[in-house]
């Protein structure tokens, strides 16, 4: 009974939809697969990669996992609620663990996580979400838990480690810096629909460059 590992959010130039032989025979009836929840969430990613959220229907979905459109619908009922699933593994890639040793470090690497993910496929349909948050509060609250609370949650502990080691950190209060940092990131983000692709090593150079004046002004 073999296992192949599923890559959620595929941020790469090609997405594979993974297969994953776990099943449980069930009486009566057909046998579980415990991996297509998976591969489905897989799919959602590559088409939204291809297609954008505008694009992004239950059956490309299907089509793209190699099931029914009837298969989907017993996991979501809407396309929404289907969506809101898949975005909520973004959090990894947003905000991975992060620990370099030093304030400064985990800093940059907060930005660049953050920076890497928005100039994939997957990451450029974000500021299409942003704007969607707008107009539809469940998609703003969707966005904050799986990209701003986290952040905060992790620039808490670098502030801690920091301290610890007595290192110098923000001048400005953290949650405002942060805020500060975040929200440039994403402002960017959102203006590269309909435009050019984010260029990801000018980003990062000038946004950790801005965040390293902070910490030693």
């Amino acid at each position: 009974m073999s296992q192949t590992a599923v890559t959620h959010t595929l941020p790469l130039n090609h997405v594979h939809v993974p297969v994953r032989d776990r099943a449980l025979i069930r009486a009566p009836g057909r046998p579980i697969n415990l991996g297509l929840k998976d591969n489905i969430l897989a799919a959602i990613a590559q088409v939204l990669a291809e297609e954008g959220y505008q694009g992004l229907t239950i059956s490309r979905v299907a089509k793209a996992a190699g099931v029914s459109t009837a298969t989907v619908y017993r996991r979501w009922p809407t396309k929404q609620a289907m969506f809101f699933d898949a975005i909520r593994l973004w959090r990894d890639d947003l905000t991975p663990q992060i620990d370099t040793g030093s304030f400064a470090g985990d800093v940059d690497e907060l930005i660049a996580a953050r920076i890497r993910f928005l100039a994939t496929p997957l990451g450029r349909t974000y500021g299409t979400l942003l704007g969607e948050a707008v107009h539809d509060p469940e998609f703003g609250q969707v966005l904050w838990e799986v990209s701003v609370v986290p952040a905060r949650a992790q620039m808490a502990l670098f502030l801690e480690r920091a301290s610890k080691r007595g290192e110098k950190v923000f001048c400005q209060h953290a949650d405002t810096v942060l805020d500060m940092l975040l929200s440039t990131i994403h402002f960017r983000a959102m203006n590269m629909l309909g435009r050019e692709p984010m260029d990801a090593q000018s980003n990062l150079r000038e946004i950790q460059s801005l965040a390293r004046c902070l910490i030693s002004c």
